[in-house]
Order: C-alpha cells, then structure tokens, then sequence
C-alpha cells in the first residue's frame, strides 16, 4: 500500500518546478546528524569559475528528483550517510506492491547505552532546569510575600504610630482650646456680668402717703364782655394785674382784617429790627431781645410736653400768652431809635390800624387785683371760696368725680359771657374724699398739718391744714386749707396728689441694698429692745409668738434742795407679741415685738427716769421674766444685712430696719456698732457680691 508521506511516493513536479527539499520526516534530528561532518564551506570560488560568481546548479534529470545541494558543496557525498537509504529507485512503483523500506544501521550496545544516558542526561538536566526554574520562582514568591508582609507590617507600625502621634496633638489641641475657650467665657462673663454698685449712706425721709383725687377752689370772680368776637389779650396767662389794668380787647368779626394787617405790620417791624440787630448796630435791643427770649422757651417748652403727652388742650393759651409776649417786646423795643427808614414807615402804618381797633374794638378792665387767667370751666361761680365749707358731701363728691383736670381756654366770645377769671393769692382749698379703709378719721382731726406732694406738677406743699372733716357711710370727705402754690395750680381744676400719713427720717438706704430682710408684719405698730451682753438676757427666753408684759420702775428721786422724793411714774406697756429674736455679734440679744399699747415712752427712758429705772419683761404663759437695768429700745419694721466695702473687701453687718418703703428703707447700727454711718460704703446689688469677696 502506497503511503502518500513517504518522499519517493509523490508527485515530482515536471520541468523547471520547484524541488524537493530532500528532508526527511524527522527533520530535527537528521538535519543534526547532517550537520556533524559538514565543513564549512569555502567562500573562493570553485576552480574554473570566475571570482564573484555563483555557482551554478547542475541540469536536472528528466524523471528524477534532483538532489539536494549542500551549502558549500557542488554535488551529494557518494559516501554512505549512516541511517539513511543509499540510493533511491528508478521510476514509479508497480501498483498493488508495498515499497521496501530501507534497511536501518546496525547500532552497538554503546551506541545505545550512549543515547541513551544522553538523553537521561539531557531529561535529568531538563528536568533540573524545570525544578530550579520552579525553585527560583516559589523562591521569588516567598520573597515577595515577605517583602509585602514586611512592607505591610511597616506601613501598620507606622500608621499606628501616625495615629497615636495624631491622638496626641488632637488631645493637646482640645485642651489648648477648652483653656482657650474656658478664658475667653471668664472674661467675657466678667465683662458683662454685672459688677457691683457702690454708694454712701446718705440722710433722708422715708414717707408712707395716701393717694387720692383732690378738687381745688380758689378764692375768685370772673368779668364778662359786653360785646362778643374774638380776644386779643393784652397780659400772659397767670400774670398778677392791678386794678383798672387793661387785660384785652374784644374784637369784632367784621374788623378781623384790621388785625390780620396789624399782625403783618408788627411781624416786618420785627423783621428789620431784627436785621439790624444781627448786624451788631443797637445794644439795648440785643438786651431785650435776650430776656423775652427765656420768657418765650418757657412756653415754647410747655407745648413741646404737652404736644408730646398728646394734650391740645392749652393750646389757645399758650398762642395768647406768646402773642402778649411778642407785644410787650415790641413795646420796649419802640422806645429806641433804630435810626431806619423803613421801622419810620411801617410804624406810621401800625399806629393807623391800632387806631381803627381802638375805635372799633371794646376793652376789657380788672376791677380788682388778683392773678389773671382766661382759662374757665364754668365752676366759678358754682364752687365759690366763702360758701364752699358748707356744700353738701355729696355734691362735693359729684363735682370730685365729673370734674376735669385741666382748665381750657377759648378765645372766641359770645356777648355777656366770662373772658377771665382774677384769682386771690392768699389761700386754696384742696378737698378729697377717702374709703373707710384708707384710713381712720381720726387721722384727720381738724387742725392738723398734713404734708401734700404733687407728683404731676413736681410740688411739696407742706403744712396743710385739715379745715373740714366730715364722713359717710362710705368714708370720709377732708378739705385742707393752704396758702402756698396757687399760681402754680392756677389752670387746674381737679389734680391727683398724695397725702403723707408718716414719716421717718435717718440715715438711708435702697431698700434692694438689703440681704435677706425680715419685715414685721404690716397694720400693727411695733419696737425692739437691745439687750447688752452682760444684760444676762438671752435670745431662747424669746420665742416667736410668746406674749410678754412690760414694767418699768424709776429709782427713787429727791429734790435736792427740799431733800423730798419726787414722785416718778411707772411705764407700763401691756400684751408685747414676740415676731422676733437673735443674737448680735457683739454678744447682745435683739428681740422685737409688735403690740396695740402705747410704748412712746420706751424710746426716752432715760430721760423720763434720771436717776436710772429697772425693766422687767414677765412671760404670760410661763410667769418667768428677765430683769435690766438698762434697755435701748427703737422702731422696728424689720431686720436686714448689708455689704460694706472695708478697705475693698465685702464685709457683712447686721442693721436694724426703722422704717422701710418700696424703695427706701431707714437703717439704724445693731447694739454697739458704729457702721453704718454717713462714712459708710454700701453695695447696692448685693446679689453681684459675696462675703469676702474682694471689689476694690
């Protein structure tokens, strides 16, 4: 069976194709052992053949493969090559017959041992190779998971380095910033926190007053017009007139426009003079001009409050009192020669209209002297001074209630009306009525002198006196008498004012000054005894509560030059209530007590008793008493402390409260001590203050 691989079996291209390469199957190992006796060849050329040229190729034979030049050889060795066919056969092989193969070379057993180590050789050596290439790379592997297990290690020692050296600097920057922020807030704190307020110990009063609405009558007439139109007043609001003086005129409605061109006239007089008065030519005018000025601020500053509270009421008023004003200067400033042509001719057209007005115009007079005012409310002759007394308690209260405050004015007349009203200054009635609770009608006994204050007007009116004194079943109507400030409520009708019940005068504190102020209880009178420390009296005989009665016994007196006693009198005040009671610092014992009786005589003792006297206090529940013979006794409204400044610390006494209000409170030193006194610097916001503190 032919077999298509075999060399010899196929088809030899014809002609000038190409050749075969006469290559045998096992190309590698045939070509090596091809290559084992070749030489080199030479590059001279082979005899006969020029230098340079290439060797030709031998003809090839029609119907056989050619054979295979060797490089550098010119025809096939005739030599037999071992292991291979030493010819090849002549034309093709007979169909149906297999080709002989051609017979191998006979090996010796060296041979094949030889072949056979090399080739172990060369598979240990491959093998060898292999292994110490694998061994090179587990080894290259192992290296590179140390180097990145060591890099790694490196990296997490140093980021956990990283991260401590970091926890370190945020820890100290927190702090630093905590430090930063806690100095910041304490001197921030320390300059708005409020510091502490110092004031001396000064001497005042502390009142305890009796608000109420009072209806005011004065001792006065009015004078009427005979004709009516509008008023033009000739003196200011409140001014004090002589009898048969010229307070106004009245002018018609059909002359208006003659006082409209006296106005004018007037107002450009005042223009030039002005002129020339700001040209520095007339001295006596730049006087005048000065002292009706601060006349005119005074009502200039009356309307701005009253613009600004919102009352329009005085508002005619204030215009007539200005237009008075503004006359009276032109008055003074027509007496001086400005030495202008043109003052010489709007003067002669002045002179011209007050002629008209005079001919046209009535002229209101006094008829008696009093205080002017054109402000009336129609009570003038209802409420009238002489019968006032005797009016009926409730009339008086109708009017109390209805009555406004301020009197208005109103320059616009009607014929027979009131135009002004003369006021006597020699007195005024102020006249309220108080709830039974208020107080006791036998606060205001007829004849006393009371203290008034008017708040709204700025106004102490002191020395009132209680000229009526009538009561109802509701409470009581009181009308005080006074002699002072009637100009100054001379365009009042009703006014709100405040009564002073009593009053303390000493040395005097803010009542916010006190720390931890006990008060006695309101509505009952009440007084403290000082006990010194070698009185053996002690605070725990007190209790709060306890009652105890009070004896005072004089020492026997003699008249030193009849050599005879003299006969004392006991003081004795009865049903003392105990509200308080403490140790001083000084070893004394203060104890308060609040009682009904009459105890006056307990603050002047020893002035009553001379010669010396003997207190004893008896307990009513237990009959036990103490016995002194020496006793400080005082007002008592409570017992506080306050915060001295002493050389710039805060130092703490105690202080008796002799009286107090909501906003003062009248202190006295506790038993011995000398502060307070008028030296004395007090802290007046205690609450910004401790104890031991330093402030200055």
């Amino acid at each position: 069976m032919a077999d298509d691989k075999q060399w010899y079996n196929k088809q030899q291209p014809a002609g000038n194709g190409p050749k075969p390469s006469g290559k045998r199957p096992d190309g590698k190992d045939a070509a090596r052992k091809r290559a084992i006796g070749k030489k080199t060849p030479s590059k001279k050329p082979a005899p006969g053949m020029p230098s340079g040229s290439k060797p030709q190729k031998p003809a090839q034979i029609a119907g056989k493969p050619s054979a295979r030049l060797m490089p550098g050889a010119g025809a096939r060795p005739s030599g037999a090559v071992k292991g291979k066919p030493q010819g090849r056969p002549q034309g093709k092989p007979s169909a149906g017959k297999r080709p002989q193969a051609a017979p191998a070379s006979p090996k010796s057993k060296e041979d094949i041992k030889r072949l056979k180590a090399q080739k172990k050789a060369a598979k240990e050596k491959k093998l060898a190779l292999e292994n110490e290439r694998k061994l090179k790379k587990e080894q290259a592997k192992i290296e590179n998971k140390s180097a990145v297990k060591k890099g790694k290690g490196t990296a997490h020692k140093s980021a956990k380095s990283r991260a401590l050296r970091n926890g370190f600097l945020g820890t100290v920057t927190v702090i630093a910033g905590l430090l930063v922020l806690a100095f910041v807030i304490h001197h921030l704190y320390d300059y708005i926190a409020e510091k502490p307020v110092f004031s001396f110990v000064t001497t005042g009063t502390v009142e305890h007053t009796i608000g109420a609405k009072a209806l005011i009558v004065r001792d006065e007439t009015v004078i009427t017009s005979t004709t009516g139109g509008e008023l033009v007043t000739s003196i200011t609001e409140g001014s004090r007139v002589a009898k048969q003086q010229e307070l106004a005129i009245v002018v018609p409605a059909d002359m208006q426009g003659v006082v409209s061109d006296l106005r004018n006239v007037q107002s450009q007089i005042s223009d030039v003079q002005q002129e020339i008065i700001t040209a520095g030519g007339v001295s006596e005018a730049e006087t005048i001009y000065s002292n009706y000025n601060k006349n005119l601020s005074a009502i200039i500053d009356s309307v701005r409050f009253d613009s600004m509270t919102g009352n329009l009421s005085n508002q005619a008023s204030y215009s007539s009192s200005i237009n008075v004003i503004l006359d009276e200067r032109e008055d003074e400033l027509s007496n001086i020669d400005f030495d202008d042509e043109r003052i010489s001719v709007l003067t002669d057209d002045e002179k011209v209209y007050e002629n008209q007005l005079e001919a046209g115009a009535s002229k209101i007079f006094a008829d008696h002297p009093g205080i002017a005012s054109f402000r009336l409310d129609g009570l003038e002759e209802i409420l009238v001074y002489d019968s006032f007394l005797t009016m009926d308690i409730s009339e008086v209260k109708n009017y109390i209630n209805s009555s406004s405050g301020a009197i208005t004015s109103d320059l616009s007349i009607e014929a027979g009306e009131p135009v002004v009203r003369l006021a006597q200054n020699e007195s005024q009635y102020l006249t309220v009525y108080l709830s039974a609770d208020d107080a006791a009608i036998t606060d205001f006994a007829v004849g006393t002198l009371h203290d008034i204050n008017v708040r709204s007007e700025g106004l102490a009116i002191d020395n009132c006196e209680v000229v009526r004194c009538e009561s109802d079943a509701g409470g009581m109507l009181i009308t005080f008498k006074t002699t002072r400030c009637v100009e100054d409520l001379l365009d009042m009708r009703t006014v709100d004012i405040e009564i002073v019940i009593s009053e303390t005068n000493g040395m005097r504190v803010s009542s916010s000054s006190l720390v931890g102020a006990v008060y006695a209880p309101e509505g009952t009178p009440a007084f403290c005894l000082y006990f010194a420390s070698d009185s053996g009296v002690s605070a725990d005989a007190f209790a709060e509560g306890s009652i105890f009665n009070i004896s005072v016994v004089p020492e026997t007196k003699v008249d030193e030059t009849t050599g005879e006693i003299i006969e004392q009198e006991n003081t004795t005040v009865s049903a003392c209530t105990v509200i308080h009671a403490e140790s001083t610092s000084d070893g004394g014992v203060i104890v308060a007590f609040s009682t009904m009786s009459e105890y006056k005589n307990l603050f002047k003792l020893s002035k009553l008793y001379t010669e010396g006297y003997t207190l004893t206090l008896v307990d009513t529940s237990t009959g036990l008493g103490s016995t002194v013979t020496s006793v400080e006794c005082t007002n008592y409204s409570g017992i506080a402390t306050i915060y001295v400044n002493t050389q710039g610390f805060v130092e703490e006494y105690r202080v008796i409260v002799t009286d107090h209000d909501r906003e003062f409170a009248i202190i006295e030193p506790v038993g011995d001590s000398k502060i307070p006194n008028s030296k004395t610097v007090i802290i007046s916001n205690p609450e910004t203050v401790a104890p031991g503190d330093k402030v200055g």
